[in-house]
C-alpha cells in the first residue's frame, strides 16, 4: 500500500487556489479606487464598495466555518472559490459596459455592490475551511508549519496581486479581471479534482463539542492585535514618507509599495521556509515574533530616514510571519478536533475587525503626529507579547 503524500503535498491545490483567490483580492483593493473614479464613483462610494466585504465577512465566516464541520472541508472551499471566480468575472463585464457607455455609473454602482456582497457572502467560508482543512491534516508539532503555508499562500498571492496592478492594472482592467477570475476558476478546478477529504473531519454533525470562547481569547485577542497593527502600517507608511521626510506624493507611494512589498515577501518566505526549518511549538514561535515586532517597530518610531524605516518594516513583516502562524497553531490546539471549523470562523471574524480597525486608527493618530502611529502599534504588541503565555497550550491542556 503505498504511503500517504506528506500534508504539503495534499494541500497544494489548496494552497494553489487561496494564492490565486488574494491575487485577486489584492489587485481589487489597488486599482479599484483609481479606477472608481473613471466610473464615475465618489472616493467615498468605491471606499463603501471595498469596506462591504469586511462587513459581510464578520457575519458569513463563522456560518462558513460551522458548515465546514457539518458538509465537510471541501464542499465549503468549492463553493467559495466559485463564488470567488465568479465575482471578477462579472465584475469585468460591469466595469467594461461602463467605460464603454454602456450603463450609468449608479447602474454600474449598484451591480458592483450586488456582486461584491455576494461575492462576499459565499466565498467567506474559504479563509476557517482552509484553516480547518490544515488542522485536520497536520500533527500538533506541524501545526505552525501548516498554518504557516496557508499565510505564505495569501502573502505570494497579495504580492502577485499587486504586481498585476502596477503591470496592467490602470491600461487594462477588465482584461486583468477577466484573467484573474480564470486563475482562481483553476484553482477551483484543482481543488475539485484533487484534494482529498482529510479524514478526522468525517464525522457527524451531531457529534459536535462545544467550543470555549474563554480559551480562545487570548489567541483572538491576539489576532485582532496584530492584524490592527498590520493595517496601521500600510495605512500610513505613504504618509510618514510625505509627511515626515519630505518626499512627494509619487516618491512617497512608490517607496512605500516597495517598502510594503518587502514586508509581503519577508512574511511569505518566513511561513514557508522559517517554520519548517525552526520547528518551534506555537507558544515560542508567537513569543519571538512578537519580541521582534515590537523591537523593530521601536526602531520605526524613531526612524529618520527612508531606509532605516523600509527596513524595520520589511523584518515587521518577518516577526509577523513566526507570530500568525504560531498564533493560529495555538488557536487550533485550543479549540479541539471537532470545532476546528467554528473556532476559524470566529478567528476570521477578530482578523476582519483588525483590519478594520487598523486604517481607522492609523488615519486618526497620524493627524496627531507623524510617529504616533508606530508608538501606539509599539505599546498594542507589547500586549500582543504577553498574550502567549496565556495562550499556551501546555496550560490549557489541548485536544
Amino acid at each position: 500500500m503505498p504511503a500517504a503524500p506528506s500534508f504539503r503535498v495534499a494541500a497544494l491545490p489548496m494552497l494553489f487556489a487561496l494564492m490565486a483567490n488574494a491575487a485577486a483580492q489584492a489587485f481589487t483593493l489597488v486599482v479599484l479606487p483609481p479606477l472608481g473614479r473613471s466610473l464615475g464613483f465618489t472616493d467615498i462610494q468605491t471606499g463603501a464598495l471595498l469596506g462591504l466585504s469586511a462587513l459581510v465577512l464578520l457575519v458569513a465566516a463563522p456560518i462558513g466555518g460551522t458548515l465546514s464541520e457539518s458538509f465537510g472541508r471541501k464542499p465549503v472551499l468549492l463553493v467559495a472559490l466559485a463564488a470567488a471566480s465568479a465575482g471578477p468575472a462579472l465584475s469585468a463585464l460591469v466595469i467594461g459596459a461602463r467605460l464603454n457607455g454602456a450603463i450609468t455609473a449608479m447602474a454600474a454602482l449598484g451591480l458592483l455592490f450586488g456582486i461584491r456582497f455576494l461575492q462576499s457572502a459565499f466565498a467567506a467560508g474559504l479563509l476557517p475551511a482552509a484553516q480547518a482543512f490544515m488542522a485536520d491534516s497536520t500533527k500538533a508539532e506541524q501545526r505552525a508549519e501548516g498554518m504557516g503555508l496557508l499565510g505564505a499562500a495569501y502573502g505570494i498571492g497579495a504580492v502577485a496581486g499587486a504586481a498585476c496592478a502596477f503591470a496592467i492594472g490602470g491600461t487594462a482592467p477588465v482584461a486583468a479581471f477577466a484573467a484573474l477570475s480564470a486563475t482562481v476558476t483553476a484553482g477551483f478546478l484543482a481543488v475539485w479534482t484533487m484534494l482529498r477529504e482529510p479524514a478526522p473531519n468525517r464525522m457527524n454533525a451531531m457529534e459536535k463539542t462545544p467550543l470555549s470562547l474563554t480559551r480562545l481569547l487570548p489567541n483572538l485577542t491576539v489576532t485582532f492585535l496584530a492584524i490592527t497593527v498590520y493595517g496601521i502600517v500600510q495605512h500610513v507608511t505613504a504618509l510618514r514618507l510625505q509627511d515626515g521626510f519630505g518626499l512627494d506624493v509619487a516618491n512617497s507611494i512608490s517607496r512605500a509599495g516597495v517598502t510594503l512589498m518587502g514586508a509581503a515577501l519577508s512574511m511569505a518566505l518566513v511561513q514557508t521556509f522559517a517554520l519548517r526549518w525552526l520547528r518551534w511549538p506555537a507558544t515560542r514561535l508567537m513569543l519571538a515574533g512578537a519580541g521582534v515586532a515590537l523591537v523593530v517597530m521601536t526602531v520605526a518610531a524613531t526612524a529618520q530616514s527612508w531606509p532605516l524605516l523600509a527596513a524595520a518594516i520589511i523584518l515587521f513583516g518577518a516577526a509577523l510571519g513566526l507570530l500568525l502562524p504560531g498564533n493560529l497553531a495555538s488557536l487550533s490546539l485550543a479549540a479541539g478536533v471537532q470545532a476546528q471549523g467554528r473556532a476559524a470562523g470566529i478567528n476570521a471574524v477578530a482578523q476582519g475587525l483588525g483590519m478594520a480597525a487598523g486604517p481607522i486608527a492609523g488615519a486618526t493618530l497620524h493627524g496627531l503626529a507623524v510617529t504616533a502611529p508606530f508608538l501606539a502599534s509599539c505599546l498594542l504588541l507589547a500586549m500582543v507579547l504577553a498574550a502567549p503565555l496565556l495562550a499556551s497550550p501546555r496550560r490549557r491542556q489541548p485536544a
